[in-house]
């Protein structure tokens, strides 16, 4: 399970990564609310883009569970949505608050792991015996408890600072933020 976990965390690790933004024109609210409407956005949409991005980032975990990575990216993303609530910019740090709508991965692995020991108490010795039919009846079950998940909000905070050239940018904490948000 920490190998599902640790699959998760950089997969969407990656796909959140928000960039800089300059501090010319526009108010500094403005370009952090048009930074995360462009990153939220594309999750959001579930551009075919973003699916192989995240699959590609998956390695062989899933396939070892006969899991399509795509299908369960776009299962997982099934449902989410954001709102920015509310943006405190001072001088040179700013921080957002942000909400989420997303199926909650903790949720999922917990009732994954309650149904995957449910299944495996009604198999006999030989099938417990066969490897590959665990792995294989792991994904499924997996898949079903990814699917049948309802999405949950979830706020949190990102925060940006600007530099000595004025670029606003997300810190360290705000990636953390934002993993640990879809990890919830």
């Amino acid at each position: 399970m920490k190998r599902i976990r640790l699959v998760a965390s950089l997969m969407f690790a990656v796909t959140l990564c928000l960039g800089g933004l300059a501090g010319c024109g526009p108010s500094a609210a403005d370009l952090i609310r048009e930074d995360i409407t462009s990153e939220f956005d594309e999750i959001k949409a579930s551009q075919d883009d973003l699916l192989d991005e995240i699959a590609a980032a998956s390695g062989e975990d899933f396939t070892a569970l006969g899991i399509d990575a795509k299908e369960f990216a776009a299962s997982y993303l099934e449902g989410f949505d954001y709102q920015i609530d509310d943006i405190k910019v001072e001088d040179t740090t700013a921080d957002v608050q942000v909400t989420v709508t997303l199926k909650s991965i903790s949720d999922i692995l917990s009732s994954f792991q309650t149904a995957y020991v449910e299944k495996l108490q009604t198999l006999d010795l030989a099938t417990l015996a066969d490897e590959q039919g665990l792995y294989t009846l792991a994904g499924q079950t997996l898949m079903e408890m990814v699917e049948s998940a309802k999405p949950v909000e979830n706020t949190f905070t990102i925060t940006y600072e600007k530099d000595e050239d004025g670029v606003w940018s997300t810190t360290e904490d705000a990636e953390t933020a934002i993993t640990n948000a879809f990890l919830s």
